[in-house]
């Protein structure tokens, strides 16, 4: 997979996480997050040591070749860098 950016998606304020190699990716189903998925971050593969944030990258490239999206668990680490600004689709560290 040639992706250079990753997307990370959080199902409202949960630790529910979804990793997607394509911003707004069509493939991630409503359906899995009974809120709405919230677009939480954008990273590189080397921004992140594997599996301190919840995934590990190769599980989460094998996972987007298969369906488009991978679903994990968020670690505290990830969930705690940002907190989304209330009303916001994103994370705000103001």
């Amino acid at each position: 997979m040639a992706a250079e950016r990753f997307y990370i998606y959080r199902c409202g304020r949960t630790d529910s996480c979804a990793v997607t190699a394509a911003k707004n990716e069509a493939r991630l189903l409503r359906s899995l997050c009974p809120t709405s998925w919230q677009f939480w971050m954008q990273i590189t593969r080397y921004q992140f040591e594997d599996g301190r944030s919840g995934f590990t990258f190769d599980a989460a490239i094998a996972g987007i070749k298969a369906k488009g999206y991978f679903l994990f668990t968020g670690s505290p680490e990830l969930l705690g860098k940002l907190v989304p600004a209330p009303g916001s689709e994103g994370p705000s560290n103001v």
